[in-house]
């Protein structure tokens, strides 16, 4: 399950360069896991199926069946043995394995190490793999849920390529599955593609996960809600007790492609199963087991605050300062780049608000013109009649007298009424009306020309 190479330090990552050096009396290269959940499943990373396999589980039950403690009895042993994890919780429970080894937890009510601040996951998959940082991400503290499951896809995608060269023994948990790697995208709120990254994400993590040291817990208490596909590749499931009105749904959408392999699985003795009993499938055996193994610590969900916290070395502490650092300039280049976003997007709606008037002023000059063809045919240049006109009028140009007489005989006239009646083009008017308007012998109303009595 695990292999086995030495440490390495990637040419990248120089932040973290002095402190990995500090890094870790943990002997990887020998480390063997041993996981108990009771005398009847035993997890014995030199033993098959888990040796070839790796380790894929998938944790379902209703609420209080024991999913969270069967998962952080799991992680404690993982601790105590040199393992790594990574847990994503939307309630503060796993907390309390600060008590075992220290931990970062990340955002939360309780034992909060940093604000969980969604930005640059590589850099938090880059603590974790490379400076062996046990992490709790708060989910609860990210309120935009793109952004919370984009973070985790891409926070998964940097773990495993860090693995590659590291193969730390990285344990990753995900709490409320359904919410990443969910069955069906249609009527949520994150666009299907981030959805689609992340389920993809999930499955390299099971796929590639023997290979690069990297084992992972699905758990959710509605497995018909998880994608098929992540149910399908887990080599341990656990299901745990469940409501009468889910058991007719886990029968049909969980447990059927078991029993199409062959195997005995009855759905109704969910519904009589007590807390930390469960119904584990592995490979093509089926059978009910009870948790038996103790905690180390006590349940997160009933203990909020801790009596004893495992101390901090001082390489962890110069880690958790260097994973400060880091986060904190990757918060101020997202903060930057929200402030030119921002400024562009206000650009943006500038510019469409321009478009839309000029496209406005363009739908005008189009009926304008249409007006024009059809006064073409229909109006007659005016012959103006032979009337003496004030000494005023007398000293225009030849234009604007035309344009005054012709809106004294019949006021009230559009431009375009001007331009056909005399012939004129519009620069040639607008040249008549400028000289009109600054002796203020011409008004408009609602774009109607009138002539003006000259002031004597």
């Amino acid at each position: 399950m695990f292999p086995k190479p030495p440490i390495q330090f990637p040419p990248t990552g120089e932040r973290f360069r002095d402190v990995l050096k500090q890094v870790s009396a943990i002997n990887i290269e020998a480390l063997r896991l041993r996981l108990k959940v009771s005398n009847e499943l035993i997890i014995d990373s030199d033993c098959e199926p888990w040796r070839t396999e790796g380790l894929r589980i998938c944790v379902f039950g209703g609420p209080g069946s024991g999913k969270s403690y069967t998962a952080a009895l799991l992680a404690e042993q993982w601790l105590l043995q040199g393992g790594t994890i990574v847990v994503f919780q939307p309630r503060a429970e796993y907390h309390v394995l600060k008590e075992l080894r220290d931990v970062l937890v990340v955002g939360g009510p309780f034992e909060r190490d940093l604000d969980f601040i969604p930005s640059s996951p590589s850099s938090y998959a880059r603590a974790v793999v490379e400076g062996g940082a046990s992490m709790i991400f708060y989910t609860e503290d990210v309120e935009d849920e793109e952004k919370l499951v984009d973070f985790t896809s891409r926070f998964i995608r940097s773990l495993l390529k860090h693995e590659e060269v590291h193969r730390r023994p990285v344990l990753l948990i995900l709490e409320e599955a359904q919410e990443y790697a969910t069955s069906r995208v249609s009527g949520r709120a994150v666009p299907s593609w981030v959805y689609a990254r992340m389920i993809k994400a999930f499955k390299d993590c099971f796929l590639q996960g023997r290979k690069l040291n990297v084992s992972a817990i699905a758990i959710s208490p509605r497995p018909q809600e998880v994608n098929f596909t992540i149910r399908q590749l887990a080599n341990l499931t656990l299901y745990g007790k469940f409501s009468p009105q889910d058991i007719e749904y886990i029968d049909r959408e969980c447990l059927k492609p078991y029993r199409d392999r062959g195997l005995s699985v009855e759905a109704a003795r969910l519904l009589d199963l007590k807390p930390g009993e469960w119904l584990a499938i592995c490979g093509s055996d089926a059978k009910f087991l009870r948790v038996t193994e103790p905690r180390r610590t006590r349940h997160g969900a009933e203990t909020p605050k801790l009596e004893y916290a495992a101390p901090r070395s001082e390489d962890a502490e110069r880690t958790l300062n260097a994973l400060i650092e880091e986060i904190r300039e990757a918060a101020l280049r997202e903060e930057a780049e929200r402030s030119d976003l921002e400024e562009a997007r206000r650009r943006i709606k500038e510019l469409e608000g321009e478009l839309e008037e000029a496209r406005k002023e363009i739908e005008r000059l189009k009926a304008a013109l249409a007006v024009k063809e059809s006064l073409k045919i229909e109006v007659k240049p005016v012959n103006l009649p032979q009337i003496q006109l004030p000494s005023v009028i007398e000293r225009l140009d030849d234009d604007s007298k035309k344009v005054w007489i012709l809106l004294r005989q019949k006021p009230g006239r559009y431009k375009v009424e001007i331009m056909a009646a005399l012939g004129f083009g519009k620069k040639r008017l607008e040249k008549a009306l400028r000289t009109l308007q600054n002796k203020r012998l011409v008004k408009a109303q609602m774009r109607k020309l009138y002539a003006q009595e000259p002031l004597i």
